[in-house]
């Protein structure tokens, strides 16, 4: 399978950002969510997430001309490498306008002095085309020079993130494995299902078997916790989104949470990388 590890890149766009910028529709926002007895504590509530609710963006705003979260598109990959460039982006290059690309705009909008709402309109675009311009003058356009199997790792682990945003809010069901209900290890199953990475149905199967071990998680791994109930072994697990967040499926359905708070990091275990 492919590596994980992708090479670090500079990219300077040309001011056709501005006219490059197009949408997709938006998915379903997130909700509260369990991982088992005692979790709720690693709950986080949409007004704290970094998926907003998606409902409310749609009341707000207008669509045409904007560009927010859940675009997947070649405008969204211009964004991402224009903020990566000035600093604002440090993660993969993948098109999808995720968590970690709202915290981004949502950054450089408070940096911009710009109403921070995570969503790119003509404001953000034409701070984002003068800087562009400012950037030309002084350094020279580095071609992207991607080799098959890193692009192959990075789009990969795209669509596990993009599969676990996908559905987020779909209920807990005991046993599940569908969009109509999901539990825990149903959850990671059902998503890379969708990148036909076969893997085992428990959590404690999963860490015995299946991927190889990472010293941290990046983007689409899994990470594993113990003792998130009455169990031998893993009994719970996440796909890590990035910036300290994962999603899962708790006792109130999908959702994203911190894994960085007290109660995850006493029953973290480790992580695992499937796409290796």
């Amino acid at each position: 399978m492919a590596q994980t590890n992708l090479s670090a890149k500079k990219y300077v766009l040309s001011t056709a950002l501005v006219t490059s910028l197009a949408l997709t529709p938006v998915f379903a926002g997130s909700v509260f969510a369990n991982a088992g007895a005692g979790a709720s504590e690693g709950d986080i509530p949409a007004s704290e997430s970094n998926l907003p609710n998606a409902t409310e963006q749609e009341e707000t705003s207008p669509s045409v001309g904007l560009i927010q979260r859940g675009d997947v598109s070649s405008a969204v990959e211009d964004l991402q490498e224009e903020l990566q460039d000035q600093g604002y982006y440090t993660y993969n290059i993948d098109g999808i306008f995720g968590p970690i690309t709202e915290e981004a705009v949502r950054e450089y909008q408070a940096d911009q002095d710009l109403q921070v709402d995570g969503i790119v309109g003509p404001n953000t675009k034409d701070a984002l085309a003068v800087q562009n311009e400012n950037s030309d003058e002084e350094l020279n356009i580095v071609e992207k020079d991607e080799d098959e199997n890193t692009s192959e790792s990075g789009d990969i682990q795209s669509d596990i993130v993009a599969a676990a945003e996908s559905v987020v809010g779909t209920p807990y069901v005991w046993g599940g494995t569908t969009t109509d209900g999901m539990d825990s290890s149903g959850f990671i199953n059902y998503v890379f299902d969708q990148v036909d990475i076969d893997i085992s149905r428990t959590h404690s199967e999963m860490w015995e078997n299946d991927g190889v071990h990472v010293d941290s998680p990046e983007v689409g791994d899994v990470v594993f916790f113990e003792g998130t109930y009455d169990t031998e072994g893993a009994s719970h697990s996440g796909i890590y989104i990035g910036d300290g967040q994962m999603i899962h499926a708790g006792n109130d359905g999908v959702s994203v949470a911190d894994f960085t708070i007290d109660y995850w990091q006493d029953h973290y275990i480790g992580a695992k990388s499937f796409t290796e």
